[in-house]
């Protein structure tokens, strides 16, 4: 694993609980990607605020949820939709993958790719062979893909998301620019199709999903004094979630829950991706901040 390390730029660590992350520190930035569930859980341009909600008293924990950084959701969105004994989210988030490249581009930024395949626990959730791609170009701006490779005979459906915890200051005080007069399924009351003209501001818990998206979002944080851009393709949903103060999460409780929005770009709901044989999707992001008009 240490031919992967690039001096003075790349290593590979291992945490308290002994798991492997790779950690980069580049012209640009500091970033963290556990190897297991693939999960960049920190991302900050030098002589900025983080830009990624790393939960630092939580711990990744094999067969545990991780509620920060930008756990990878697939092959299936939220609850599996005929299985509820499956696990929420899909099993990508808490498998370990293997490292397959590295390598500093002529940009200076930093390139990771991570892969992932089928073995027997895949198949007894989700009866398809597989080899997954998991992508970070890592310098100012974030930029990261994963690719669903079909390697099986027959057709295959998937729903994912890029579950991106964007660190604020305070939730209460930002508003989200980008998904104005765009229908969302309200999940906190029956999933019934509302739309608003307006940004969204946060109070309390919110969970929805905003169907027929494909612009760009844009988290305005006026103490921070800064916009977060989250510039998205081949997704056609944008799930905005916060789980608000009287969430009982294991890793976020009262005391976090308000230092973070998730923006998430994801196919899900009636956009269902569907695979053939030998054919390939890519879903991808790029995150990156502005600083905010004064």
């Amino acid at each position: 694993m240490h031919k992967f390390e690039i001096d003075n730029v790349l290593s590979i660590e291992t945490d308290e609980n002994s798991n492997k992350k790779i950690v980069i520190h580049n012209t640009f930035c500091e970033a963290e990607i556990y190897l297991l569930g693939g999960n960049l859980t920190h991302f900050k341009p030098k002589a900025e605020e983080k830009v990624i909600f790393d939960g630092k008293k939580s711990y990744i924990l094999p067969n545990k949820s991780a509620h920060f950084g930008i756990p990878i959701c697939w092959p299936w969105f939220g609850p599996h939709p005929t299985d509820t004994d499956k696990p929420q989210h899909g099993f990508a988030r808490t498998m370990l993958w293997e490292i397959s490249e590295t390598q500093t581009l002529q940009t200076g930024e930093t390139f990771i790719k991570l892969q992932l395949t089928e073995n027997e626990d895949t198949l007894a959730l989700y009866p398809h062979s597989f080899e997954l791609t998991l992508t970070f170009t890592i310098g100012k701006t974030l930029s990261m893909s994963l690719t669903t490779q079909n390697t099986s005979k027959q057709p295959m459906s998937v729903t994912q998301a890029l579950h991106s915890y964007l660190y604020v200051n305070q939730v209460q005080d930002i508003r989200i620019e980008g998904l104005e007069n765009i229908s969302y399924l309200d999940q906190l009351d029956h999933h019934n199709i509302k739309h608003s003209s307006e940004p969204i501001e946060i109070q309390s818990e919110l969970d929805r999903i905003y169907i027929d998206t494909g612009g760009v979002c844009r988290i305005i944080d006026p103490v921070l004094k800064r916009k977060i851009h989250i510039q998205k393709e081949h997704s056609q949903t944008t799930v905005v979630w916060n789980p608000g103060k009287e969430n009982t999460l294991h890793d976020v409780g009262k005391e976090k829950y308000n230092k973070f929005v998730c923006i998430e770009t994801a196919n899900t709901k009636e956009d269902t991706i569907t695979i053939s044989p030998n054919m390939a999707y890519t879903l991808s992001q790029k995150i990156y901040c502005e600083e905010l008009d004064s």
